[in-house]
């Protein structure tokens, strides 16, 4: 089994400037889940409900827990 090792650290600018400047709802997310929404944008892992909605405060479904769940073990080349 691998070890996970700490994703990378984006600073405010890049979150915000690039990252997540395309979603129009991405101000609505709370600043302590900012870091962990870009990293998971970036990498694959979640794209949003729509092209520009992220919908942070939105209850996730159990389909799109197992499209994340699918993915990171994809990335993983677990499946």
């Amino acid at each position: 089994m691998q070890a996970i090792e700490d994703g990378p650290t984006y600073s405010d600018s890049d979150i915000s400037s690039t990252i997540l400047a395309g979603y129009t709802d991405s101000n609505t997310a709370s600043d302590y889940a900012k870091q962990g929404i870009a990293a998971c944008v970036k990498n694959g892992e979640i794209s949003g409900r729509s092209s520009d909605t992220l919908a942070p405060k939105n209850s996730i479904t159990r389909a799109e827990v197992a499209v994340i769940v699918q993915r990171l073990l994809q990335k993983s080349e677990l499946i």
